[in-house]
């Protein structure tokens, strides 16, 4: 009994840790390993008394704690973990962490905090936070400047949304990962992480963000990855993402993202894995892929993507890994991925491809693995024509499920020598004609038709199976035809039952189209012919630059079928059909190949295909027009048109070809007359001719040798003084007219002298005689006039006298032109004006 008294009395003295005899003693209900004590799942309500002072790890989740005493930890020194996780705690004082000091790491996932606890600062050891799953609702200054002190932190799951922005701080980051997924943030605003110089791991997934502005996420030298996905941003603006050196990997799935700004990934250079899939991308351009030239992995699955520019991939060379799966894309143009020179897996599953072009799939040498599933790429196996140019030698995988694939031809895959597995289930396989998979050693065939028809031509099959030793579980062709063995599986029916019948039901084309050529606004139309099983069902495809297109019925284009059933013993049931393709009011954008597709449920048959040249009568682009020029000027006729052009003069030869003054240049659609002549004169005809036609177009070349007799000179005069100009010229009467001008205004017409009385300041200007023909000036001479006042200081009394005698003269010399020439009179005059 003493004894008894004596220990509780030991439990209950207040000592020291150091004095306490029992401080290292495990009691009560908590199970101890060494310096790891576990009071989980107890139903507490409080933290025990009983816990030895030197725990290192103290487990304290699964209780009904609701608060926490700080007291309870004065003598825990050494505590480094504290998992108080899944219990209801409302608050956690800042005392708690002075007891503390070599804390590591401190969970309180799944409480009811409302807010981060203060006082952690205090913990220089904390390296890891988890307060996930509480009610924290705000992030203060402090808060945010506390949590970079702490390498891993977890705020996941709780009711923030907004982070403050720190204007300024000094404090060095050591965060590595901020886990903030689905919290209620919905702006991050830009350069909120810069305090977290340190950061690697960034979740920002489940949240609100609508969209991210220009430097949302900037000068992180050491993130890594960035996490996105499930919120609801529309747009990404131009370096949303810029300096991020170290970034490898972007999780934007699942938002509501359809455009891309230019440049939202600059300075990224280490981004290896880009998602995007589960958005409204409608296309792949050069301005977002800009700058991608490390990615390695890219998902735009579950997108609105219809196209995609080539060059686009030039920016990510070394893509190892693409998925385009469940998109809009129709079709797929020459080197669609040319440029992906190291793609070693494409997914294209889940679109709308009903064709590719005969080099789409060129220069991806290095693919291992292709997914066309759930496509309409039938026509791509059954005619070998399309896959003939694309190599992959080291494709080992490729999914072709659901193309509604009827016909598989001999040799469907030989440009694939490395094919190891090749998946055709639900497709509605009929024929597989022997050597189908030649020269292939494939380890893994799956397959799941019940339509095969059943004769020699699939004979080959079982054996072919076994010796490839291929799993036939995987491996189910029943026939559908003849009746006798429809259900059968094709593997277990003996060779000997598998025979020909003289009428196949196959499809087959008798009667091939024909090569058609037509005019532009005229008709053109294609005929084929076919025999087979019935139904039968025919298609028109036309190659629209490069690529296979099924023809649709329209205003322009129409298609019939004509359909003869032929009962008549061993042929019962079959059907002989005329196909008509109709174009009508073609154009030049009809020239093209085209091709008839006949099928039914036991395969398909190809016309090669026909070419439709249309052929459009020649037009003028440029016509010539009249010319009316002088004797010694050079006269330029443009014609330009489509065809052949040639020119003509009055049906005979050039007059200016003989003196070699005409000249026709190449690459240039103009006449040249150099130095005409008035045998030049008459018409000149341009004829454009083609295999649709010629037209031609004529013009008229008039010279002229009526030259001016006199040459107008300037004029100085004073007010009050008249003018007189004359410029001589016989006038052809209704063809020519003569026009002055004063300053570019017409002031007279048909006079050969001007004339103004009384001249005042005014008059002065540059005067012209033009001689003109309808709408095209022939010749043309000018005069300046300078009309000076009476005090005008520019003229002495003399020099005045002496410029009105310079006046008169000049009047007589121009009164005695054209009368016969007093030549000593001439020259004193002369003499004088000088």
């Amino acid at each position: 009994m003493i004894l008894i008294y004596l220990l509780v009395f030991l439990l209950i003295l207040p000592l020291p840790a150091a004095t306490n005899p029992l401080a290292s003693l495990c009691l009560g209900f908590c199970h101890c390993d060494r310096d790891i004590v576990d009071c989980g799942s107890l139903d507490l309500t409080e933290v025990p008394l009983n816990i030895p002072n030197n725990t290192r790890v103290l487990i304290l989740s699964d209780n009904e704690i609701d608060s926490i005493d700080a007291t309870r930890f004065r003598y825990f020194g050494n505590l480094q973990v504290l998992d108080l996780s899944n219990n209801i705690v409302r608050n956690i004082g800042s005392e708690l962490f002075k007891y503390l000091p070599n804390l590591r790491t401190l969970s309180v996932r799944k409480n009811r905090l409302t807010r981060i606890p203060s006082g952690m600062e205090k913990c220089k050891h904390l390296d890891k936070l988890d307060l996930r799953s509480n009610v924290i609702s705000e992030v203060s200054p402090i808060d945010l400047l506390t949590i970079t002190g702490i390498r891993h932190v977890d705020l996941s799951r709780n009711l923030i949304a907004v982070l403050p922005k720190l204007k300024s701080f000094h404090q060095k980051s050591v965060t590595e990962r901020l886990d903030l997924a689905a919290n209620v943030i919905y702006d991050i605003g830009s350069d909120l992480f810069l305090p977290f110089q340190s950061l690697i791991s960034l979740r920002l997934s489940r949240n609100r963000l609508t969209f991210l502005d220009q430097n949302s996420f900037s000068k992180l030298p050491s993130v890594e990855s960035i996490d996105l996905s499930r919120n609801l941003i529309r747009d990404i603006r131009f370096l949303a993402f810029n300096a991020l050196p170290s970034l490898r990997t972007v999780n934007l799935d699942r938002n509501d993202i359809s455009l891309l700004d230019d440049g939202m990934f600059f300075a990224c250079e280490s981004l290896a894995h880009l998602n995007l899939s589960t958005n409204r991308v409608q296309s792949v351009t050069e301005g977002w892929m800009f700058g991608l030239v490390n990615l390695e992995t890219l998902d735009l699955s579950y997108n609105q993507v219809r196209l995609f520019h080539p060059n686009a991939w030039s920016h990510t060379p070394r893509l190892k890994w693409l998925s385009l799966h469940s998109n809009r894309i129709q079709s797929l143009p020459s080197g669609s991925f040319r440029a992906l020179h190291h793609l070693e897996e494409l997914i294209l599953s889940a679109n709308s491809i009903d064709s590719l072009h005969k080099f789409a799939l060129i220069g991806m040498g290095n693919l291992n693995k292709l997914d066309l599933s759930s496509n309409t790429l039938a026509v791509c196996v059954e005619d070998g024509a399309v896959l003939y140019n694309t190599s992959m030698p080291f494709l080992r995988s490729l999914k072709f499920r659901n193309n509604q694939l009827r016909v598989i031809p001999n040799r469907a895959f030989e440009r694939f020598p490395s094919l190891e597995e090749l998946d055709l289930t639900e497709n509605p396989i009929a024929t597989i004609h022997p050597n189908a998979f030649e020269p292939l050693q494939l380890k893994s065939l799956i397959m799941n038709s019940s339509s095969i028809l059943c004769d020699c031509q699939i004979s080959w099959f079982a054996t072919w199976i076994y010796k490839l030793q291929l799993d036939r579980q995987k491996i189910i062709a029943k026939c559908s035809f003849p009746l006798p063995l429809q259900g059968l599986d094709v593997i277990s029916i003996d060779s000997a039952n598998l025979t020909c019948l003289d009428d196949s039901p196959r499809p087959k084309i008798v009667r091939q189209p024909e090569e058609m050529t037509a005019l532009v606004g005229q008709q053109a139309r294609f005929m084929c012919n076919i025999y087979g099983e019935g139904p039968l069902v025919v298609e028109w495809r036309v190659m629209d630059r490069g690529i296979g297109r099924v023809l649709v019925q329209d205003s322009q284009t129409y298609m019939s079928i004509n359909t003869t059933a032929i009962i008549n013993g061993t042929m019962n049931g079959r059907e002989l059909a005329a196909a008509d393709l109709i174009l009508d009011n073609v154009s030049l954008e009809d020239r093209s190949e085209y091709q008839c597709v006949a099928r039914n449920r036991f395969g398909s048959d190809f016309s090669p295909t026909v070419r439709l040249t249309v052929l459009e009568p020649p037009r003028f682009l440029n016509t010539p027009s009249d010319i009316s020029i002088m004797v010694g000027q050079s006269a330029k006729f443009q014609c330009s048109a489509t065809g052949d052009l040639r020119w003509a003069f009055d049906g005979g030869q050039f007059p200016a070809a003989e003196g070699r003054r005409l000249y026709v240049m190449p690459h240039d659609d103009h006449l040249y007359i150099m130095n005409v002549s008035m045998l030049d004169q008459g018409i000149y005809t341009c004829h454009a001719t083609n295999a649709a036609g010629a037209i031609q177009a004529s013009a008229r070349l008039r010279v002229f040798d009526n030259l001016f007799y006199n040459i107008l000179e300037s004029q100085k005069l004073y007010e009050g003084e008249s003018l007189v100009l004359e410029c001589r010229v016989k006038i052809i009467p209704e063809v020519q007219r003569l026009l002055w001008k004063k300053d570019g205004k017409v002031v007279a017409e048909n006079t050969q002298i001007f004339r103004v009385d009384k001249v005042l300041k005014k008059h002065s200007g540059e005067y012209s005689c033009e001689l003109w023909t309808e709408d095209t000036i022939l010749n043309k001479q000018s005069s300046i006039v300078q009309v000076l006042s009476d005090d005008d200081p520019k003229l002495s009394g003399i020099s005045k006298k002496a410029h009105q005698l310079q006046a008169m003269a000049s009047s007589l010399v121009r009164s005695m032109t054209g009368s016969a020439p007093n030549y000593p009179l001439l020259i004193a005059i002369l003499a004088f004006l000088m």
